[in-house]
């Protein structure tokens, strides 16, 4: 089944309750781009969790103590960005992932109640339900990336790719034309290296059209806008709506 996410940018708990209850898959909390700090993506998480809702994080690099931060707080997932080598992809997952996939530190954390769930007293079992549960999903948004798509979707540990559309064709050379045939076949590559390797592709689109053309390429996921830009556009329709109606 296909799935849909948002990005979170506004970064309240009330939000997030509201996202959960919207019945969106997922929403990726983007702390690249927002003011977050780990003790708030913490109580975010919280707040996801309490209505079942799956938080992936967008974290700022495969620095490893981004990675260690946000996944010790609860991130079910990492997206991460400006990917160039597959290098990088190598060394995310070796921070992300326990053995014998990576090397991941260990440390009683607030997944596993800080050691007090019982599944969490045996070590062994502990570090496969981390890696389980656990999505590495590094972002293809560069020509970098683009050009070891395939070796990057390959790699054990990575668990889906994402495309982000908008810098992927500004580093091509052909900013935010969706349209264009030459950003179209790197979408289309990208899925097709995923697929081949079992790897979900998930994908941002602006609105709807966007949305149904990726899907139509084979996109698994799509992230569908972000919470602040969907706000302002549901109470700039309501505004308008009620100008329409005589209420100016």
């Amino acid at each position: 089944m296909k799935t849909i996410g948002t990005f979170m940018e506004l970064g309240s708990a009330n939000v997030m309750e509201c996202l959960a209850a919207s019945g969106l898959d997922y929403v990726i909390l983007d702390t690249e781009h927002g003011p977050f700090s780990p003790e708030g993506a913490a109580d975010l998480l919280r707040a996801a969790e309490n209505r079942g809702l799956t938080v992936y994080v967008r974290i700022g690099s495969v620095q490893r103590p981004d990675v260690l931060r946000m996944l010790d707080v609860g991130a079910r997932g990492l997206v991460v960005p400006n990917i160039r080598s597959v290098q990088q992809v190598r060394e995310l997952v070796d921070h992300a992932k326990f053995p014998p996939l990576g090397r991941r530190g260990y440390c009683p954390t607030r997944t596993s109640a800080w050691g007090a769930d019982g599944w969490a007293a045996d070590a062994a079992a502990y570090m496969e339900e981390c890696n389980r549960r656990v999505r590495v999903i590094p972002q293809c948004e560069t020509c970098e990336a683009l050009e070891h798509i395939e070796e990057i979707a390959a790699l054990p540990g990575v668990d889906a790719v994402f495309i982000g559309p908008c810098d992927l064709s500004i580093d091509m050379g052909i900013p935010l034309q969706f349209e264009n045939p030459q950003l179209i076949s790197a979408v289309r590559r990208v899925i097709a290296a995923c697929h081949a390797n079992g790897k979900e592709c998930l994908i941002f689109a602006g609105n709807l059209k966007d949305a149904a053309k990726w899907l139509d390429l084979g996109a698994d996921s799509i992230a569908y806008s972000l919470d602040a830009a969907l706000l302002t556009a549901a109470f700039r329709k309501t505004v308008e709506d009620f100008r329409a109606l005589g209420g100016a």
